[in-house]
């Protein structure tokens, strides 16, 4: 018995597959064709790059964390308890 939920979902995943060995192999014929200097660059370009951003967006994350709880915190010690409402009278009366 044919599945055609199952047999749809496994030529995705052969189409997918063949996608990423399509992209390899161009990425490999790239690296190949780099002098040393251009591969070097690269090579730390794409170091720095998956080092400095996660790191920006921890801290980011961090200190917006930091800022609200500060906020939070600030605004009720320097308000009080709050105090019951107070309609406000018509000029008439």
């Amino acid at each position: 018995m044919n599945n055609p939920a199952f047999t749809s979902f496994f030529a995705s995943l052969e189409d997918l597959g063949r996608t990423l060995v399509k992209a390899a192999r161009y990425a490999v014929g790239a690296i190949a064709t780099m002098s040393w200097p251009t591969l070097l660059l690269s090579a730390v370009g794409l170091a720095l790059l998956l080092t400095i951003v996660p790191l920006v967006l921890t801290l980011f994350v961090l200190f917006m964390v930091i800022k609200l709880v500060h906020g939070y915190m600030s605004d009720r010690a320097t308000r009080g308890p709050a105090t019951p409402c107070t309609p406000v009278k018509p000029e008439g009366e």
